[in-house]
């Protein structure tokens, strides 16, 4: 655990000067009518650092706290993810990672088996919370940003 809060911060701050080096045709393009441009995996990245910070603090902080379960399609839909600024929402990760980085560093070792209940997961711990904030959900979609722009240079 200790390497991934280590990475934390760093792997955001790389994954932002990456996506800003992009072009902006490549930025909104979407490879599919119901696949997300790379715009709105940004825009998403944002919302769900906030939730995953907010259900990390909710485990640590609380006794067993519901942890809500939320439709990233509606939200992205709903919220019109391409139409907000996208630079924004990087200056925004790294201030949120910036901020949150102590409260990963200061986790004693036995909160990490605390847990709060997921409303379509179940029972979720705060180590099991802190490795997505720290390295999967963001590898995830390092991932899926790469095959938008694998996507476009193919289209071409």
């Amino acid at each position: 655990m200790q390497n991934a809060i280590y990475r934390y911060l760093p792997d955001m701050e790389h994954f932002v000067e990456q996506i800003r080096a992009i072009p902006e045709a490549e930025i909104d393009f979407k490879p599919a009518p119901e696949a997300w441009s790379i715009h709105e995996i940004v825009v998403h990245l944002f919302d769900v650092e906030i939730m995953l910070q907010y259900r990390l603090k909710s485990v640590l902080a609380e006794e067993n706290p519901v942890i809500r379960a939320f439709d990233q399609d509606l939200w992205a839909q709903n919220l019109k993810y391409s139409s907000l600024n996208m630079e924004h929402h990087l200056q925004a990760l790294i201030a949120m990672r910036r901020a949150f980085a102590p409260v990963l560093e200061q986790i004693r070792d036995e909160d990490w088996e605390r847990t709060g209940e997921h409303t379509e997961d179940g029972t979720l711990t705060a180590r099991t919370i802190a490795e997505k904030i720290c390295v999967s959900h963001l590898e995830l979609h390092v991932k899926q940003v790469q095959r938008n722009r694998d996507a476009y240079a193919a289209q071409k």
